[in-house]
């Protein structure tokens, strides 16, 4: 497969469940930075991450497919999907970069990250194989997030970029908390994902049969 000069963005996250602003943060860096396409990357099981209306991986990804399936540029990359295992960010993107040697990958993250990046596994291969890009929410912040981008610069050699944030506010935790209150969140999540949460009936409680 050919895939020489492509720019691909690496969208990861649990997804639990994919919503509007994901969306709309993947088409922000897809056309801020003119990329070629944008991978949703859902995480198996991350062991930071416990609740008990968490849907497996496998609902996950169906969530995903569904909310993508009419955005062309946007892709599902299940390369992460095992349950079995954590999946640490630099292998990921060594396994990414093998497969699709001519591809240029750009990792998006949060921008609060950056104040964590040292403490991540391999920070300084993570620079090597891909382009961050930052996704700014608190835009007040930017000075200081320039600062920080610079020295992980001057320490890594990272290629580091903003991403500005769609102004949306929307998490999946909010989401999973509002169904298992039993009330609409339809206005949040694409309507294919709505109707699919509703039929498996997840994030509800136990013997719920709203």
């Amino acid at each position: 497969m050919a895939d020489t000069g492509r720019a691909v963005g690496i969208m990861g996250g649990t997804f639990d469940p994919v919503h509007n602003a994901h969306l709309a943060l993947a088409r922000q860096a897809y056309e801020q930075f003119s990329l070629d396409e944008i991978w949703m990357l859902p995480n198996g099981r991350p062991p930071h991450k416990r609740d008990s209306r968490q849907a497996d991986v496998e609902c996950r990804m169906e969530m995903l497919r569904l909310a993508i399936r009419d955005i062309p540029y946007v892709k599902l990359c299940d390369v992460e999907g095992s349950v079995q295992e954590y999946h640490y960010t630099y292998e990921t993107l060594g396994y990414l970069n093998r497969q699709y040697p001519g591809t240029l990958f750009y990792f998006i993250m949060g921008a609060d990250s950056l104040f964590e990046f040292d403490s991540w596994k391999e920070p300084g291969i993570i620079s090597r194989e891909c382009i961050l890009l930052a996704a700014v929410r608190d835009h007040h912040q930017r000075a200081e997030i320039r600062l920080r981008i610079r020295e992980l610069e001057e320490r890594y050699g990272a290629r580091i970029h903003m991403l500005d944030t769609p102004h949306m506010d929307i998490a999946s935790e909010d989401i999973r908390r509002l169904l298992a209150e039993g009330k609409d969140v339809s206005h949040l999540v694409p309507a294919a994902v709505a109707e699919y949460m509703n039929r498996q009936k997840l994030y509800r409680p136990c013997g719920s049969t709203v």
